[in-house]
């Protein structure tokens, strides 16, 4: 690899655990897989409106369907309750071994960089928070163009690099799936979602976490 090459990390879910309202939601009375379901709708939904032409930020998304989810779950919670429930998306904390997958990539030379649906304030607290921010040159985020990943224009929000490679690391099929589209290499990794989508292009790697994704990259 040269030293120009890029890693493109997505943020949520990715380099972010989702552990914190998972464990809110549980205390609610909620299963374990209550945190996937209101997620998954949540994208659902928010690539629905982002495909017919519309766009919302992905945060008034969360806020609009967790109260489906937890009627849907059978559940009842005031709007205290799901307050403190959105509250831990500024809270989040980094997945074990993300900082020193930075550092790794860092020492090789290459450019990083963050990609989410999420806010660009937001992500850039969360990595301050985790003492992170300083590793990446460039943050990008869906609310700059009102499209969400995976829209071709998202990934074209990065300038096309000619020296080297472009990586794309996700712990989401249909992101890696968006990357590959752009003929980026990709790293999936295997903690949200357990198995790859067959039915989409497949990734470079397939890793259980980021610092083994790293290594794979980095060979």
């Amino acid at each position: 690899m040269t030293s120009q090459s890029t890693v493109v990390f997505d943020m949520i879910g990715t380099c972010f655990s989702l552990e914190k309202p998972k464990q809110r939601l549980m205390e609610l009375g909620a299963p374990a897989e209550a945190l996937s379901l209101w997620f998954a709708q949540t994208l659902r939904d928010a690539f629905a409106l982002s495909h017919a032409g519309g766009y919302q930020p992905l945060k008034q998304i969360l806020e609009a369907e967790l109260p489906r989810t937890i009627k849907l779950l059978g559940l009842k919670a005031d709007n205290k309750q799901l307050a403190e429930v959105i509250a831990t998306f500024s809270e989040l904390e980094l997945q074990t071994g993300a900082l020193a997958t930075f550092q790794s990539f860092k020492a090789a030379g290459w450019r990083i960089v963050a990609l989410t649906n999420g806010s660009a304030e937001s992500t850039r607290q969360l990595l301050a928070q985790g003492r992170a921010l300083e590793y990446f040159s460039e943050l990008f985020s869906c609310d700059q163009i009102q499209k969400t990943k995976p829209h071709p224009d998202v990934y074209l929000q990065l300038p096309r690099n000619s020296e080297g490679d472009t990586w794309m690391i996700a712990a989401h099929a249909w992101d890696i799936m968006g990357a590959i589209g752009m003929g980026w290499k990709t790293a999936f990794l295997t903690y949200e979602e357990q198995d790859y989508l067959d039915a989409y292009p497949q990734p470079d790697v397939i890793a259980n976490n980021l610092l083994e994704a790293a290594n794979k990259i980095l060979v």
